[in-house]
């Protein structure tokens, strides 16, 4: 006589097999999360360091933040290309193409060569400029870092304190560019045919304030588990955690730029110091 399964048998086994997955599930989940986590950190990583031999071809300059057009204006308040072509000269601006070469996720591909480690794992994406056509060979690429543009052009070699300094954040939290990338903060440089560099408070002139910008659509600077994955001017990564200190009261200043942070991670404004976004200037020493 054959055996069989009875229905309270087959209930039974069926409840332990749910029971296991609603508590492996999340755990699965969490292990996706760190795995995309370690990659966007090696990322980071390894944009550090092309920045760090970039500087070393180039007086220990840090890269542009924006070019300048033939008229000698600097294009700091535009959204970049990435490539800086891949529209074409045919269907856009020449001006957009000259802001766009000098950029620095343009600028140091030569030593990066790779355009997809631009992106962090599991962004949503959004694409600029869809009815554009793409130039014959060329294709948009997607962007999620943002550059600390009070460092262009600024000497490596006078930042106050390299260990602190951020140089690449996630400052557009879970959302990607395809086909654009962006400073933030950016140095306002409005004067045509002058230089675009970092100037401290009180100064005057190209560089003596500068800018940065929210989230498109607001969206949250929680990237992964709160935080950031954060590029330092000694050219190290680290996880940063941001928002931890929640509206209505303000977070530390030292560790994180935005404030007024909602329970998913939306920030409504960020540190300023009258000129300046407060955490991104070279001569802080983060002691204060």
């Amino acid at each position: 006589m054959k055996k069989a399964f009875t229905l309270i048998e087959l209930l039974v086994v069926i409840a332990i097999i749910a029971i296991l997955a609603a508590i492996l599930f999340p755990v699965f989940a969490q292990a996706k999360e760190a795995a995309k986590k370690t990659a966007d950190l090696s990322n980071i990583k390894q944009l550090g360091t092309a920045n760090a031999i970039y500087q070393g071809d180039n007086d220990d300059l840090f890269p542009l933040q924006a070019g300048q057009d033939l008229t000698g204006l600097w294009g700091y308040n535009y959204n970049k290309y990435v490539p800086y072509d891949w529209a074409g000269t045919n269907s856009t601006p020449a001006a957009r193409l000259q802001y766009s070469q000098s950029f620095i996720l343009n600028t140091i591909q030569p030593y990066v060569k790779n355009y997809d480690m631009l992106q962090n794992p599991g962004a949503s994406v959004v694409e600029y400029q869809p009815t554009t056509p793409v130039a014959a060979g060329k294709q948009k690429y997607t962007t999620n870092y943002a550059y600390n543009g009070l460092l262009t052009a600024y000497s490596s070699t006078a930042i106050a304190n390299v260990a602190m300094l951020p140089v690449w954040t996630e400052g557009n939290g879970k959302i990607a560019g395809k086909g654009w990338g962006f400073a933030n903060p950016a140095l306002t440089c409005g004067t045509a045919n002058a230089g675009c560099t970092y100037i401290p408070c009180g100064g005057s002139g190209n560089g003596a304030s500068s800018s940065m910008y929210l989230t498109y659509n607001n969206g949250s600077y929680w990237t992964y588990s709160q935080g950031e994955n954060w590029g330092l001017a000694d050219s190290h990564a680290k996880f940063r955690r941001v928002g931890a200190t929640q509206a209505p009261a303000d977070t530390n200043w030292r560790v994180d730029p935005w404030t007024q942070y909602d329970s998913t991670g939306h920030a409504g404004y960020y540190w300023w110091d009258g000129c300046h976004a407060w955490l991104f200037r070279p001569d802080y020493d983060f002691s204060l």
